[in-house]
Protein backbone atom coordinates (compact mmCIF):
# COMPACT_ATOMS: atom_id res chain seq x y z
CA UNK A 1 0.00 0.00 0.00
CA UNK A 2 2.85 2.38 0.85
CA UNK A 3 4.50 1.56 -2.47
CA UNK A 4 1.30 2.34 -4.35
CA UNK A 5 0.90 5.67 -2.50
CA UNK A 6 4.51 6.63 -3.20
CA UNK A 7 4.13 5.82 -6.90
CA UNK A 8 0.92 7.85 -6.98
CA UNK A 9 2.68 10.83 -5.40
CA UNK A 10 5.58 10.55 -7.84
CA UNK A 11 3.23 10.36 -10.84
CA UNK A 12 1.19 13.34 -9.63
CA UNK A 13 4.33 15.38 -9.08
CA UNK A 14 5.59 14.37 -12.52
CA UNK A 15 2.53 15.78 -14.26
CA UNK A 16 2.16 18.90 -12.09
CA UNK A 17 3.37 22.26 -13.38
CA UNK A 18 7.05 22.88 -12.52
CA UNK A 19 7.82 25.52 -9.88
CA UNK A 20 10.11 28.15 -11.41
CA UNK A 21 9.25 31.01 -9.07
CA UNK A 22 12.82 31.51 -7.81
CA UNK A 23 16.37 30.26 -8.56
CA UNK A 24 16.27 27.59 -5.84
CA UNK A 25 13.06 26.01 -7.17
CA UNK A 26 14.34 26.16 -10.74
CA UNK A 27 17.51 24.28 -9.67
CA UNK A 28 15.40 21.81 -7.73
CA UNK A 29 13.07 21.21 -10.69
CA UNK A 30 15.95 20.68 -13.09
CA UNK A 31 18.00 18.39 -10.86
CA UNK A 32 15.04 16.23 -9.81
CA UNK A 33 13.94 15.87 -13.41
CA UNK A 34 17.39 14.71 -14.45
CA UNK A 35 17.49 12.28 -11.50
CA UNK A 36 14.33 10.72 -12.95
CA UNK A 37 16.11 10.45 -16.29
CA UNK A 38 19.06 8.76 -14.62
CA UNK A 39 16.70 6.31 -12.91
CA UNK A 40 14.73 5.87 -16.19
CA UNK A 41 11.44 7.00 -14.64
CA UNK A 42 8.96 8.89 -16.86
CA UNK A 43 11.81 9.81 -19.18
CA UNK A 44 9.78 11.89 -21.65
CA UNK A 45 8.03 13.83 -18.91
CA UNK A 46 11.29 14.31 -17.03
CA UNK A 47 13.05 15.69 -20.10
CA UNK A 48 10.10 18.04 -20.73
CA UNK A 49 10.26 19.37 -17.13
CA UNK A 50 14.01 19.84 -17.41
CA UNK A 51 13.56 21.69 -20.71
CA UNK A 52 11.02 24.02 -19.05
CA UNK A 53 13.86 25.43 -16.90
CA UNK A 54 15.90 26.51 -19.95
CA UNK A 55 15.70 29.74 -21.94
CA UNK A 56 15.56 28.28 -25.45
CA UNK A 57 14.48 31.48 -27.20
CA UNK A 58 17.67 31.50 -29.28
CA UNK A 59 17.16 27.92 -30.48
CA UNK A 60 15.45 27.34 -33.84
CA UNK A 61 12.01 25.77 -33.23
CA UNK A 62 12.91 23.06 -35.76
CA UNK A 63 15.62 21.73 -33.44
CA UNK A 64 14.20 22.81 -30.07
CA UNK A 65 13.00 19.34 -28.96
CA UNK A 66 16.31 17.60 -29.66
CA UNK A 67 18.33 20.61 -28.45
CA UNK A 68 16.53 20.73 -25.09
CA UNK A 69 17.44 17.08 -24.41
CA UNK A 70 21.06 17.53 -25.44
CA UNK A 71 21.45 20.77 -23.43
CA UNK A 72 19.84 19.18 -20.34
CA UNK A 73 22.22 16.21 -20.53
CA UNK A 74 25.26 18.45 -21.01
CA UNK A 75 24.22 20.76 -18.15
CA UNK A 76 23.66 17.91 -15.67
CA UNK A 77 27.06 16.44 -16.60
CA UNK A 78 28.65 19.83 -15.82
CA UNK A 79 26.92 20.02 -12.44
CA UNK A 80 27.90 16.43 -11.66
CA UNK A 81 31.60 17.26 -12.24
CA UNK A 82 31.59 20.63 -10.44
CA UNK A 83 30.10 19.95 -7.01
CA UNK A 84 27.10 18.59 -5.23
CA UNK A 85 24.39 21.23 -5.36
CA UNK A 86 23.32 22.56 -1.98
CA UNK A 87 19.88 24.12 -2.24
CA UNK A 88 20.24 26.25 0.89
CA UNK A 89 22.99 28.27 -0.80
CA UNK A 90 20.72 29.20 -3.67
CA UNK A 91 18.63 32.30 -2.96
CA UNK A 92 14.85 32.41 -3.15
CA UNK A 93 14.59 36.21 -3.42
CA UNK A 94 17.55 37.62 -5.36
CA UNK A 95 17.89 41.40 -5.51
CA UNK A 96 18.09 41.60 -9.30
CA UNK A 97 16.54 39.74 -12.23
CA UNK A 98 19.82 37.90 -12.89
CA UNK A 99 21.51 35.55 -10.47
CA UNK A 100 24.91 34.07 -11.31
CA UNK A 101 25.75 30.63 -9.98
CA UNK A 102 29.30 30.41 -11.39
CA UNK A 103 31.72 32.43 -13.53
CA UNK A 104 34.77 31.22 -15.39
CA UNK A 105 37.42 32.91 -17.55
CA UNK A 106 39.36 30.46 -19.69
CA UNK A 107 41.90 32.24 -21.84
CA UNK A 108 39.94 34.72 -23.93
CA UNK A 109 36.64 32.91 -23.30
CA UNK A 110 34.17 33.96 -20.66
CA UNK A 111 31.59 31.53 -19.33
CA UNK A 112 28.92 31.61 -16.70
CA UNK A 113 26.05 29.62 -15.26
CA UNK A 114 23.25 32.00 -14.41
CA UNK A 115 19.50 32.27 -14.09
CA UNK A 116 17.36 35.08 -15.45
CA UNK A 117 13.83 36.11 -14.58
CA UNK A 118 11.61 36.01 -17.66
CA UNK A 119 7.85 36.53 -17.28
CA UNK A 120 7.86 35.65 -13.56
CA UNK A 121 9.90 32.49 -14.25
CA UNK A 122 13.53 31.93 -13.39
CA UNK A 123 15.26 30.12 -16.25
CA UNK A 124 18.81 29.09 -17.06
CA UNK A 125 19.94 31.96 -19.25
CA UNK A 126 21.05 31.97 -22.87
CA UNK A 127 24.54 32.78 -21.64
CA UNK A 128 24.50 29.50 -19.70
CA UNK A 129 23.58 27.52 -22.82
CA UNK A 130 26.29 29.30 -24.83
CA UNK A 131 28.85 28.57 -22.11
CA UNK A 132 28.31 24.78 -22.12
CA UNK A 133 31.21 24.03 -24.59
CA UNK A 134 33.62 26.06 -22.40
CA UNK A 135 32.61 24.22 -19.24
CA UNK A 136 32.85 20.85 -21.02
CA UNK A 137 36.47 21.55 -21.99
CA UNK A 138 37.23 22.91 -18.54
CA UNK A 139 35.75 19.93 -16.66
CA UNK A 140 36.50 17.07 -19.09
CA UNK A 141 39.19 15.60 -16.77
CA UNK A 142 37.10 15.98 -13.58
CA UNK A 143 35.48 12.93 -12.10
CA UNK A 144 31.89 12.65 -11.07
CA UNK A 145 31.25 14.14 -7.62
CA UNK A 146 31.09 11.50 -4.91
CA UNK A 147 27.56 10.38 -4.09
CA UNK A 148 26.14 11.53 -7.46
CA UNK A 149 24.75 9.04 -9.92
CA UNK A 150 26.29 9.39 -13.37
CA UNK A 151 24.02 9.95 -16.37
CA UNK A 152 24.65 7.27 -18.98
CA UNK A 153 23.38 8.15 -22.44
CA UNK A 154 23.65 6.49 -25.84
CA UNK A 155 25.62 9.51 -27.03
CA UNK A 156 28.43 8.88 -24.58
CA UNK A 157 28.45 5.15 -25.36
CA UNK A 158 28.50 5.87 -29.10
CA UNK A 159 31.38 8.31 -28.85
CA UNK A 160 33.28 5.92 -26.61
CA UNK A 161 33.03 3.21 -29.27
CA UNK A 162 33.90 5.44 -32.22
CA UNK A 163 37.57 5.79 -33.25
CA UNK A 164 39.21 9.12 -32.48
CA UNK A 165 39.82 9.99 -36.14
CA UNK A 166 36.08 9.80 -36.90
CA UNK A 167 35.30 12.49 -34.31
CA UNK A 168 37.38 15.20 -36.01
CA UNK A 169 35.52 18.31 -37.18
CA UNK A 170 35.13 18.57 -40.98
CA UNK A 171 33.12 21.58 -42.21
CA UNK A 172 30.65 22.05 -39.33
CA UNK A 173 30.13 18.31 -38.70
CA UNK A 174 32.26 15.54 -37.32
CA UNK A 175 33.52 12.99 -39.83
CA UNK A 176 31.36 10.16 -38.48
CA UNK A 177 28.31 12.41 -38.76
CA UNK A 178 29.06 13.05 -42.44
CA UNK A 179 29.42 9.33 -43.02
CA UNK A 180 26.19 8.64 -41.14
CA UNK A 181 24.35 11.35 -43.10
CA UNK A 182 25.40 9.89 -46.47
CA UNK A 183 24.52 6.36 -45.32
CA UNK A 184 21.13 7.63 -44.17
CA UNK A 185 20.53 9.29 -47.56
CA UNK A 186 21.61 6.13 -49.37
CA UNK A 187 19.33 3.89 -47.30
CA UNK A 188 16.39 6.27 -47.75
CA UNK A 189 17.04 6.38 -51.52
CA UNK A 190 17.02 2.56 -51.73
CA UNK A 191 13.75 2.41 -49.78
CA UNK A 192 12.25 5.07 -52.07
CA UNK A 193 13.21 3.12 -55.20
CA UNK A 194 11.78 -0.12 -53.81
CA UNK A 195 8.48 1.60 -52.98
CA UNK A 196 8.45 3.27 -56.41
CA UNK A 197 8.92 -0.07 -58.20
CA UNK A 198 6.20 -1.67 -56.06
CA UNK A 199 3.73 1.16 -56.69
CA UNK A 200 4.45 1.07 -60.44
CA UNK A 201 3.83 -2.68 -60.53
CA UNK A 202 0.55 -2.28 -58.61
CA UNK A 203 -0.61 0.50 -60.96
CA UNK A 204 0.25 -1.52 -64.07
CA UNK A 205 -1.55 -4.64 -62.91
CA UNK A 206 -4.49 -3.52 -60.82
CA UNK A 207 -5.38 0.08 -61.65
CA UNK A 208 -7.01 1.15 -64.91
CA UNK A 209 -8.20 4.72 -64.68
CA UNK A 210 -7.52 6.14 -68.12
CA UNK A 211 -8.13 4.68 -71.53
CA UNK A 212 -5.15 6.49 -72.97
CA UNK A 213 -1.53 7.04 -71.90
CA UNK A 214 -1.49 3.70 -70.00
CA UNK A 215 -1.66 5.45 -66.62
CA UNK A 216 1.54 7.39 -67.28
CA UNK A 217 -0.08 10.36 -65.55
CA UNK A 218 -0.42 8.38 -62.31
CA UNK A 219 3.14 7.08 -62.56
CA UNK A 220 4.43 10.66 -62.77
CA UNK A 221 2.73 11.41 -59.44
CA UNK A 222 4.72 8.64 -57.74
CA UNK A 223 7.98 10.57 -58.31
CA UNK A 224 7.25 13.50 -55.93
CA UNK A 225 5.54 11.08 -53.52
CA UNK A 226 8.77 9.07 -53.43
CA UNK A 227 10.79 12.21 -52.71
CA UNK A 228 8.51 13.01 -49.76
CA UNK A 229 9.06 9.48 -48.41
CA UNK A 230 12.85 9.88 -48.82
CA UNK A 231 12.89 13.21 -46.96
CA UNK A 232 10.67 11.82 -44.20
CA UNK A 233 12.97 8.84 -43.64
CA UNK A 234 15.96 11.15 -43.38
CA UNK A 235 14.08 13.52 -41.07
CA UNK A 236 13.02 10.92 -38.48
CA UNK A 237 16.52 9.44 -38.28
CA UNK A 238 18.53 12.65 -37.86
CA UNK A 239 18.30 12.17 -34.10
CA UNK A 240 20.88 9.37 -34.21
CA UNK A 241 23.56 11.63 -35.70
CA UNK A 242 23.83 13.64 -32.46
CA UNK A 243 24.01 16.94 -34.34
CA UNK A 244 24.54 20.29 -32.66
CA UNK A 245 21.40 22.47 -32.45
CA UNK A 246 22.59 24.88 -35.16
CA UNK A 247 23.51 22.19 -37.69
CA UNK A 248 20.38 20.18 -36.86
CA UNK A 249 18.17 23.24 -37.38
CA UNK A 250 19.81 23.99 -40.74
CA UNK A 251 19.34 20.43 -42.01
CA UNK A 252 15.76 20.30 -40.77
CA UNK A 253 14.91 23.64 -42.36
CA UNK A 254 16.37 22.38 -45.62
CA UNK A 255 14.21 19.25 -45.37
CA UNK A 256 11.15 21.41 -44.62
CA UNK A 257 11.72 23.53 -47.73
CA UNK A 258 12.42 20.51 -49.95
CA UNK A 259 9.33 18.77 -48.57
CA UNK A 260 7.22 21.85 -49.32
CA UNK A 261 8.54 21.89 -52.91
CA UNK A 262 7.85 18.15 -53.24
CA UNK A 263 4.34 18.70 -51.84
CA UNK A 264 3.66 21.40 -54.46
CA UNK A 265 5.06 19.05 -57.10
CA UNK A 266 2.77 16.27 -55.88
CA UNK A 267 -0.21 18.64 -55.76
CA UNK A 268 0.53 19.66 -59.36
CA UNK A 269 0.59 16.02 -60.44
CA UNK A 270 -2.66 15.25 -58.61
CA UNK A 271 -4.38 18.17 -60.37
CA UNK A 272 -3.05 16.81 -63.67
CA UNK A 273 -4.52 13.38 -62.86
CA UNK A 274 -7.94 14.84 -62.07
CA UNK A 275 -7.83 17.10 -65.14
CA UNK A 276 -6.87 14.18 -67.39
CA UNK A 277 -9.61 12.01 -65.89
CA UNK A 278 -12.39 14.58 -66.28
CA UNK A 279 -11.14 15.52 -69.74
CA UNK A 280 -11.64 11.93 -70.87
CA UNK A 281 -15.12 11.91 -69.31
CA UNK A 282 -15.95 15.21 -71.05
CA UNK A 283 -15.15 13.69 -74.42
CA UNK A 284 -18.00 11.22 -73.88
CA UNK A 285 -20.58 14.01 -73.46
CA UNK A 286 -22.18 16.17 -76.16
CA UNK A 287 -22.18 19.31 -74.03
CA UNK A 288 -19.29 21.69 -74.57
CA UNK A 289 -19.80 23.36 -71.19
CA UNK A 290 -17.36 20.95 -69.54
CA UNK A 291 -14.80 21.78 -72.24
CA UNK A 292 -14.69 25.30 -70.75
CA UNK A 293 -15.06 24.31 -67.09
CA UNK A 294 -12.30 21.68 -66.96
CA UNK A 295 -9.42 23.92 -68.21
CA UNK A 296 -10.64 26.80 -66.03
CA UNK A 297 -10.96 24.58 -62.93
CA UNK A 298 -7.54 23.07 -63.67
CA UNK A 299 -5.89 26.48 -63.79
CA UNK A 300 -7.69 27.50 -60.58
CA UNK A 301 -6.41 24.40 -58.78
CA UNK A 302 -2.88 25.02 -60.06
CA UNK A 303 -2.95 28.56 -58.67
CA UNK A 304 -4.29 27.36 -55.30
CA UNK A 305 -1.57 24.68 -55.13
CA UNK A 306 1.15 27.24 -55.87
CA UNK A 307 -0.22 29.72 -53.32
CA UNK A 308 -0.35 26.96 -50.72
CA UNK A 309 3.20 25.98 -51.64
CA UNK A 310 4.48 29.55 -51.26
CA UNK A 311 2.85 29.81 -47.81
CA UNK A 312 4.26 26.40 -46.85
CA UNK A 313 7.78 27.37 -47.92
CA UNK A 314 7.44 30.69 -46.09
CA UNK A 315 6.38 28.86 -42.93
CA UNK A 316 9.32 26.46 -43.36
CA UNK A 317 11.67 29.48 -43.41
CA UNK A 318 10.09 30.83 -40.17
CA UNK A 319 8.44 33.70 -42.04
CA UNK A 320 5.32 34.89 -40.23
CA UNK A 321 2.56 33.71 -42.56
CA UNK A 322 -0.19 35.15 -40.34
CA UNK A 323 1.42 38.56 -40.71
CA UNK A 324 1.39 38.19 -44.48
CA UNK A 325 -2.29 37.19 -44.46
CA UNK A 326 -3.13 40.09 -42.14
CA UNK A 327 -1.21 42.42 -44.44
CA UNK A 328 -3.21 41.15 -47.38
CA UNK A 329 -6.39 41.94 -45.48
CA UNK A 330 -5.25 45.47 -44.64
CA UNK A 331 -3.95 46.15 -48.13
CA UNK A 332 -6.83 44.42 -49.86
CA UNK A 333 -8.48 47.67 -50.89
CA UNK A 334 -5.29 49.09 -52.36
CA UNK A 335 -4.58 45.80 -54.10
CA UNK A 336 -8.09 45.68 -55.56
CA UNK A 337 -7.71 49.21 -56.88
CA UNK A 338 -4.27 48.51 -58.38
CA UNK A 339 -5.39 45.21 -59.90
CA UNK A 340 -8.85 46.30 -60.99
CA UNK A 341 -8.23 45.19 -64.58
CA UNK A 342 -7.02 41.79 -63.42
CA UNK A 343 -10.05 41.39 -61.15
CA UNK A 344 -12.35 42.51 -63.98
CA UNK A 345 -10.86 39.85 -66.22
CA UNK A 346 -11.16 37.23 -63.46
CA UNK A 347 -14.83 37.98 -62.81
CA UNK A 348 -15.34 38.24 -66.56
CA UNK A 349 -14.10 34.65 -66.90
CA UNK A 350 -16.54 33.57 -64.19
CA UNK A 351 -19.41 35.30 -65.98
CA UNK A 352 -18.39 33.69 -69.28
CA UNK A 353 -18.64 30.29 -67.60
CA UNK A 354 -21.98 31.05 -65.94
CA UNK A 355 -23.59 32.92 -68.85
CA UNK A 356 -22.13 30.62 -71.54
CA UNK A 357 -22.41 32.95 -74.56
CA UNK A 358 -20.23 30.45 -76.45
CA UNK A 359 -18.53 27.08 -76.11
CA UNK A 360 -15.12 25.83 -77.10
CA UNK A 361 -15.11 25.34 -80.87
CA UNK A 362 -17.84 27.91 -81.62
CA UNK A 363 -17.28 30.45 -84.40
CA UNK A 364 -17.94 33.92 -82.99
CA UNK A 365 -17.71 37.50 -84.18
CA UNK A 366 -16.98 40.22 -81.62
CA UNK A 367 -16.08 43.68 -82.85
CA UNK A 368 -13.80 43.24 -85.84
CA UNK A 369 -12.60 39.79 -84.66
CA UNK A 370 -13.99 36.60 -86.15
CA UNK A 371 -12.76 33.11 -85.45
CA UNK A 372 -13.06 29.90 -83.45
CA UNK A 373 -12.90 29.90 -79.63
CA UNK A 374 -10.01 27.65 -78.57
CA UNK A 375 -9.55 28.46 -74.87
CA UNK A 376 -11.11 30.43 -72.02
CA UNK A 377 -8.54 31.41 -69.40
CA UNK A 378 -8.48 33.48 -66.21
CA UNK A 379 -7.41 36.68 -67.92
CA UNK A 380 -8.33 36.27 -71.57
CA UNK A 381 -10.13 34.21 -74.19
CA UNK A 382 -8.12 32.94 -77.15
CA UNK A 383 -9.73 33.00 -80.61
CA UNK A 384 -8.17 31.36 -83.65
CA UNK A 385 -8.95 33.43 -86.72
CA UNK A 386 -9.49 32.08 -90.21
CA UNK A 387 -5.94 33.24 -90.96
CA UNK A 388 -4.84 30.64 -88.35
CA UNK A 389 -3.55 33.33 -86.00
CA UNK A 390 -4.44 33.51 -82.27
CA UNK A 391 -6.04 36.66 -80.86
CA UNK A 392 -6.35 37.09 -77.09
CA UNK A 393 -9.26 39.21 -75.86
CA UNK A 394 -9.46 40.12 -72.16
CA UNK A 395 -12.51 38.59 -70.50
CA UNK A 396 -13.54 41.88 -68.92
CA UNK A 397 -13.61 43.55 -72.33
CA UNK A 398 -15.27 40.57 -73.99
CA UNK A 399 -18.19 40.58 -71.54
CA UNK A 400 -18.93 44.20 -72.47
CA UNK A 401 -18.97 43.48 -76.20
CA UNK A 402 -21.72 42.20 -78.47
CA UNK A 403 -20.93 38.56 -79.28
CA UNK A 404 -22.32 37.07 -82.47
CA UNK A 405 -22.13 33.33 -81.89
CA UNK A 406 -22.31 31.75 -85.31
CA UNK A 407 -21.67 28.38 -83.73
CA UNK A 408 -25.14 28.51 -82.17
CA UNK A 409 -26.87 28.92 -85.53
CA UNK A 410 -29.41 26.19 -86.19
CA UNK A 411 -29.21 26.86 -89.96
CA UNK A 412 -26.82 28.47 -92.42
CA UNK A 413 -28.38 31.04 -94.78
CA UNK A 414 -27.63 32.18 -98.32
CA UNK A 415 -29.26 35.49 -99.25
CA UNK A 416 -28.33 36.91 -102.62
CA UNK A 417 -29.78 38.61 -105.71
CA UNK A 418 -29.58 37.17 -109.23
CA UNK A 419 -29.76 39.86 -111.96
CA UNK A 420 -31.16 38.81 -115.36
CA UNK A 421 -30.86 40.81 -118.56
CA UNK A 422 -33.70 43.21 -119.32
CA UNK A 423 -34.53 41.54 -122.62
CA UNK A 424 -35.29 38.21 -120.90
CA UNK A 425 -38.87 37.13 -121.77
CA UNK A 426 -41.28 36.86 -118.83
CA UNK A 427 -41.85 33.18 -119.57
CA UNK A 428 -38.12 32.45 -119.12
CA UNK A 429 -37.98 34.49 -115.89
CA UNK A 430 -40.82 32.39 -114.48
CA UNK A 431 -39.21 29.14 -115.70
CA UNK A 432 -35.88 30.14 -114.23
CA UNK A 433 -37.43 30.87 -110.81
CA UNK A 434 -39.31 27.57 -110.74
CA UNK A 435 -36.21 25.68 -111.84
CA UNK A 436 -34.23 27.12 -108.87
CA UNK A 437 -37.04 26.06 -106.52
CA UNK A 438 -36.74 22.51 -107.79
CA UNK A 439 -32.98 22.57 -107.26
CA UNK A 440 -33.56 23.65 -103.62
CA UNK A 441 -36.18 20.94 -103.06
CA UNK A 442 -33.89 18.24 -104.42
CA UNK A 443 -30.85 19.24 -102.35
CA UNK A 444 -30.24 16.96 -99.35
CA UNK A 445 -29.07 19.70 -96.94
CA UNK A 446 -31.53 22.52 -97.65
CA UNK A 447 -34.56 23.37 -95.55
CA UNK A 448 -37.65 22.39 -97.51
CA UNK A 449 -40.06 24.38 -95.35
CA UNK A 450 -38.61 27.86 -95.82
CA UNK A 451 -37.00 29.36 -98.92
CA UNK A 452 -37.65 32.31 -101.24
CA UNK A 453 -37.10 32.57 -105.00
CA UNK A 454 -38.97 35.61 -106.41
CA UNK A 455 -38.66 38.33 -109.01
CA UNK A 456 -38.52 41.26 -106.59
CA UNK A 457 -37.12 44.34 -108.31
CA UNK A 458 -36.54 46.21 -111.55
CA UNK A 459 -32.92 47.10 -111.02
CA UNK A 460 -30.89 49.82 -112.69
CA UNK A 461 -29.52 47.35 -115.22
CA UNK A 462 -31.14 44.01 -114.41
CA UNK A 463 -34.27 42.14 -113.48
CA UNK A 464 -33.55 41.21 -109.83
CA UNK A 465 -34.49 37.80 -108.48
CA UNK A 466 -34.10 37.33 -104.71
CA UNK A 467 -32.70 33.97 -103.62
CA UNK A 468 -32.83 33.04 -99.94
CA UNK A 469 -32.21 29.48 -98.79
CA UNK A 470 -31.19 27.75 -95.53
CA UNK A 471 -28.92 24.74 -94.98
CA UNK A 472 -29.52 22.34 -92.11
CA UNK A 473 -25.90 22.07 -90.95
CA UNK A 474 -23.72 23.63 -88.27
CA UNK A 475 -20.47 22.97 -90.13
CA UNK A 476 -18.83 25.77 -92.05
CA UNK A 477 -17.21 23.40 -94.57
CA UNK A 478 -20.55 21.68 -95.34
CA UNK A 479 -22.23 25.07 -95.85
CA UNK A 480 -19.61 26.18 -98.36
CA UNK A 481 -19.72 22.86 -100.24
CA UNK A 482 -23.50 22.91 -100.62
CA UNK A 483 -23.50 26.59 -101.55
CA UNK A 484 -21.01 25.74 -104.26
CA UNK A 485 -23.17 22.84 -105.48
CA UNK A 486 -26.33 24.98 -105.66
CA UNK A 487 -24.65 27.84 -107.48
CA UNK A 488 -23.12 25.50 -110.05
CA UNK A 489 -26.57 24.01 -110.68
CA UNK A 490 -28.07 27.49 -111.09
CA UNK A 491 -25.44 28.32 -113.71
CA UNK A 492 -26.23 25.11 -115.57
CA UNK A 493 -29.97 25.86 -115.38
CA UNK A 494 -29.43 29.38 -116.78
CA UNK A 495 -27.39 27.97 -119.66
CA UNK A 496 -30.05 25.38 -120.51
CA UNK A 497 -32.80 28.02 -120.46
CA UNK A 498 -30.62 30.47 -122.39
CA UNK A 499 -31.00 33.06 -119.64
CA UNK A 500 -28.26 35.67 -119.41
CA UNK A 501 -27.04 37.37 -116.26
CA UNK A 502 -26.84 41.14 -116.44
CA UNK A 503 -24.00 43.36 -115.40
CA UNK A 504 -24.08 47.16 -114.89
CA UNK A 505 -24.39 48.86 -118.29
CA UNK A 506 -25.34 52.27 -119.67
CA UNK A 507 -26.87 52.89 -123.15
CA UNK A 508 -26.53 56.30 -124.84
CA UNK A 509 -29.41 57.25 -127.21
CA UNK A 510 -28.74 60.04 -129.69
CA UNK A 511 -31.69 62.32 -130.20
CA UNK A 512 -32.89 62.65 -133.79
CA UNK A 513 -35.69 65.20 -134.06
CA UNK A 514 -36.72 64.34 -137.60
CA UNK A 515 -36.96 60.64 -136.89
CA UNK A 516 -38.81 61.07 -133.65
CA UNK A 517 -41.93 58.84 -133.65
CA UNK A 518 -45.25 60.22 -132.61
CA UNK A 519 -47.14 58.51 -129.80
CA UNK A 520 -50.70 57.58 -130.58
CA UNK A 521 -52.76 58.18 -127.49
CA UNK A 522 -56.25 56.61 -127.46
CA UNK A 523 -59.11 58.76 -126.43
CA UNK A 524 -60.19 56.40 -123.69
CA UNK A 525 -56.66 55.64 -122.40
CA UNK A 526 -57.86 54.44 -118.98
CA UNK A 527 -60.17 51.92 -120.52
CA UNK A 528 -57.33 50.81 -122.78
CA UNK A 529 -55.09 50.02 -119.80
CA UNK A 530 -57.84 48.08 -118.03
CA UNK A 531 -58.58 46.04 -121.10
CA UNK A 532 -54.97 45.13 -121.71
CA UNK A 533 -54.52 44.06 -118.10
CA UNK A 534 -57.61 41.87 -118.21
CA UNK A 535 -56.33 40.18 -121.37
CA UNK A 536 -53.03 39.36 -119.61
CA UNK A 537 -54.77 37.93 -116.58
CA UNK A 538 -56.66 35.49 -118.76
CA UNK A 539 -53.33 33.88 -119.78
CA UNK A 540 -51.12 33.95 -116.61
CA UNK A 541 -47.49 32.79 -116.47
CA UNK A 542 -46.94 32.49 -112.69
CA UNK A 543 -48.19 29.79 -110.37
CA UNK A 544 -51.53 30.30 -108.71
CA UNK A 545 -49.93 30.23 -105.23
CA UNK A 546 -46.44 31.31 -104.15
CA UNK A 547 -43.99 28.48 -103.63
CA UNK A 548 -41.99 29.07 -100.41
CA UNK A 549 -41.82 25.49 -99.16
CA UNK A 550 -42.31 21.90 -100.17
CA UNK A 551 -45.87 21.66 -98.80
CA UNK A 552 -47.63 24.18 -101.01
CA UNK A 553 -50.69 21.98 -101.60
CA UNK A 554 -51.28 21.47 -97.88
CA UNK A 555 -50.80 25.10 -96.92
CA UNK A 556 -51.91 27.09 -99.98
CA UNK A 557 -53.97 24.69 -102.08
CA UNK A 558 -53.23 23.07 -105.45
CA UNK A 559 -50.66 24.90 -107.52
CA UNK A 560 -52.28 25.20 -110.93
CA UNK A 561 -51.43 27.66 -113.63
CA UNK A 562 -54.05 30.35 -114.04
CA UNK A 563 -56.67 32.05 -111.99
Amino acid sequence: MKTFISLLIISCSAFSAPDLSNPRETFRTFLKSMVQVKNKQNIKTAYARAASTLDLSNIDPAAKAEASIKISEALINIFDRMEKIQYEKIPTSPKSNIWVYDKQIVGESYAEISLKKIDDKWLFSKETINSIPVYQKLLKDNKIVKGVVKLNTWRERLRADLPVWSQKQVVFLELWQWIGLFLLLGAAYIVEKILSLMSTAIINRNILVFKEAHNEVIKKATIPAGKIVLLYLVFINLYWLDLAPGELAFIKRTIYVLSAIAAVWLGHRIVEILSFYFHEKAQLTRSKFDDIMIPLATKTCFILVYIFGILLIAASLTIDVTGILAGLGIGGLAFAFAAKDTLANFFGSIMLVLDRPFDIGDVITTGDIEGTVVEVGFRSTRIRTFYDSIISVSNGELMNRAIDNKGKRRFRRLNTTLGLEYDTPPQKVEAFCEGIRQLILSNKWTRKDNFNVYFTNFGASSLDIQLMVFWETSEYAREQAEKHRLMIDILRLAKDLEVGFAFPTQTVHLFNETAKPEHKVPEKYIDEGIGRAQSLLKVPLSLKNPRSNANDEEQFGKNDIGV
